[in-house]
């Protein structure tokens, strides 16, 4: 160990490895004590039990400070053992640096068979945020499915009307749709298809352009494929164009139920997951902080691990705090004075500009938002390896596999398989009778 390693005793703490003296400081205390020399040979291999050692470290001169900490419950134990010999070894009960360096090594096996918390309140904050978030998100999503359901109401009530819109005489701009009456709806679904099939008109018109003066055979094959494209473009929106038109007052209604009945099947579903994710992170705080509850042995063994998320939560709360505090320090842009042709002067501040003030809004919310992400996704992979390391899943794996194997066999025996069975068999026979015929 190296003279770098060394740490005041003051500054000792397990979690990180640190010790106050190093293995030059006992080989120094084994030749100028004699009596102990058994006694520190002893406190040398307690200092070599850990799994983190190759072979070759473990017969080395020297061993770095963080791989002194046992991985197991096993290794606690042979560490400990190695050092309740080295105390019955020890023939002078006055060395002082025997008794100290006996201590400190009993503190790092009692640390590691202790359990310690490992939780971080940044990460929580971060949890807690998207919390608050998803709440809101899903507020929104609420809003949207009663919207939506609203529509469907609307059109449902709609009295009867028909009307059919000459391409001609139909605008090109887009509209949104109103639910007043089906002619309205109608109408503007219809200038909608329209304005389609104006921008593909002239997208066509674009490339066809390009091609007429384009003498790059790579080039004119790409723009040739693109007309293709806009052309079976073209002939879809015609197509809707032609089916919507013709249709009287029930069957666009029903096409407009139809329509709406899918933006409600999405608003549904995009409440659902709103919901589901919110619960997800509640529970992930309880699950998160009970699984960061670790021994020390365990610790010490997954400490690249740890190394490695830390370094990610480092990155992405960095990234966070760029946006940010991007974001904050746009309400700090100075002051700058404006003179005007008569010579008056006027001082005036870009920060209460709307555009300033939404690009503040834009970054801040991106910073959280990334905070938020990093907090989750940490979380999430501490709890999950923190469950299949602490826990074994084998006997609930195998209970499993007999309740579902047990079940099979029930329904096997029950015959309710070879009756399904037949009756699928039936159907499909007169599907292929009635197809014949």
């Amino acid at each position: 160990m190296s003279l770098k390693d060394r740490i005041n005793k003051r500054q000792q703490t397990h979690e990180k490895g640190y010790v106050s003296f190093t293995e030059e400081d006992l080989n120094e205390a084994k030749v100028n004590n004699q009596v102990n020399e058994e006694a520190y040979e002893l406190l040398d291999a307690a200092m070599r039990t850990s799994s983190h050692l190759t072979e070759e470290d473990r017969n080395g001169d020297s061993v770095t400070i963080d791989d002194i900490y046992p991985c197991t419950e096993a290794e606690c134990d042979e560490m400990d053992d190695l050092l309740n010999k080295a105390e019955k070894a020890a023939k002078d009960p006055n060395d002082s640096f025997f008794k100290e360096r006996l201590g400190e090594l009993r503190d790092i096996v009692d640390w590691s068979r202790k359990k310690h918390w490992t939780f971080q309140w940044s990460l929580i904050l971060g949890c807690v945020l998207s919390i608050f978030g998803m709440m809101y998100l899903r507020s929104d999503a609420k809003d949207d499915l009663a919207k939506v359901e609203n529509e469907r109401k609307q059109i449902e009530n709609w009295t009867a009307q028909d009307t059919t819109i000459a391409y001609e005489k139909c605008a090109d701009e887009w509209r949104v749709l109103p639910l007043t009456n089906a002619n309205a709806n109608k109408e503007a679904r219809l200038i909608n298809t329209k304005y389609r099939i104006t921008n593909a008109e002239r997208g066509k018109a674009d490339y066809q352009a390009r091609l007429d003066t384009c003498t790059s055979k790579d080039r004119r094959k790409s723009y040739q494929k693109s007309i293709e494209n806009y052309d079976k473009s073209l002939k879809k929106y015609h197509e809707q164009y032609e089916e919507i038109n013709k249709m009287n007052f029930k069957d666009y209604q029903k096409f407009a139920l139809k329509e709406q009945a899918r933006e409600l099947k999405a608003a549904n579903k995009h409440a659902i997951w709103m919901w589901i994710f919110l619960i997800y992170v509640i529970l992930l705080i309880p699950a998160y902080i009970y699984s960061s509850h670790q021994f020390g042995y365990n610790i010490t063994r997954h400490r690249t691990e740890n190394k490695v998320l830390g370094g990610v939560q480092k990155v992405g709360f960095a990234i966070a705090g760029f946006f940010l505090g991007s974001g904050l320090a746009m309400s700090l842009l100075p002051d700058y004075e404006v003179v005007y042709s008569d010579g008056s002067t006027e001082t005036k501040s870009d920060a209460g500009n709307i555009a300033i003030i939404a690009l503040k809004l834009i970054l801040m919310f991106i910073g959280l938002l990334i905070f938020c992400i990093t907090s989750v996704i940490i979380m999430t992979y501490v709890t999950i390896a923190a469950a299949k390391r602490d826990h074994d899943w084998s006997k609930v794996t195998a209970a499993a596999s007999s309740i579902t194997k047990k079940a099979v066999d029930k329904v096997k025996e029950s015959g309710v398989v070879d009756k399904v069975t037949e009756a699928a068999k039936g159907a499909v026979d007169k599907v292929k009778d009635k197809v014949q015929k």
